[in-house]
């Protein structure tokens, strides 16, 4: 119930921010892919690497000024941090949220920028332990669930090479500060295409 409340606030507060965009400089939206590769977990003193996955989704900024925005990401990870060691069950996707100011430095066509925001990222991915201890293995498995997770990168577009058709490439770092009383980062590099629209 809480995780709910928490993605629900995230909503309203994202559609308040989209609000400005009828009065704003100019919007631009980017449809991209990319890949994630995220840190390590420990679980009951057993510790187990994470394997990537790729990631998919849409970026909506709005500029307020020529170089400051804000921008909203909704992403999707179809096996979203697979442990090396734990076994796992359950859903193993992941729906990704981020609200982000966004710093650009407008060089001609080229737009270098740096971003830093606040989102969750959600999976029912179900971690149990190795089976060296089988007994303990469903007593101690747990579900990813729901995360607030930090965000914070840069990266560069190209703007406008096709009437509003760009391209854009981003990396950025993700810390989630508790995710089985731990911190987990994850990496993540993507490219795509980018539209612009309104000003110049």
């Amino acid at each position: 119930m809480i995780y709910r409340r928490c993605i629900r606030t995230f909503l309203i507060f994202a559609g308040l921010l989209c609000w400005p965009a009828i009065r704003s400089h100019a919007q631009q939206l980017t449809l991209y892919a990319g890949w994630e590769n995220p840190g390590h977990l420990t679980l009951e003193n057993v510790q187990s690497g994470l394997k990537g996955s790729g990631v998919y989704g849409i970026r909506f900024e709005t500029d307020f000024i020529r170089i400051i925005g804000m921008e909203h990401t909704f992403g999707y990870s179809p096996d979203f941090v697979r442990p090396e060691i734990f076994s796992s069950t359950g859903g193993s996707r992941a729906l990704i949220y981020n609200s982000n100011v966004i710093l650009n430095a407008p060089l001609g066509r080229l737009v270098p920028y740096a971003t830093a925001g606040l989102g969750l990222m959600s999976s029912n991915r179900f971690f149990a332990l190795p089976t060296p201890f089988p007994l303990a293995a469903a007593a101690l498995g747990t579900k990813f669930g729901n995360h607030f997770a930090v965000n914070y990168g840069g990266g560069v577009k190209m703007v406008r090479l096709l009437g509003p058709l760009g391209l854009r490439f981003d990396v950025r770092g993700y810390t989630m500060p508790d995710v089985f009383s731990q911190s987990l980062n994850l990496f993540e590099v993507t490219g795509g295409l980018h539209f612009s629209f309104g000003g110049r």
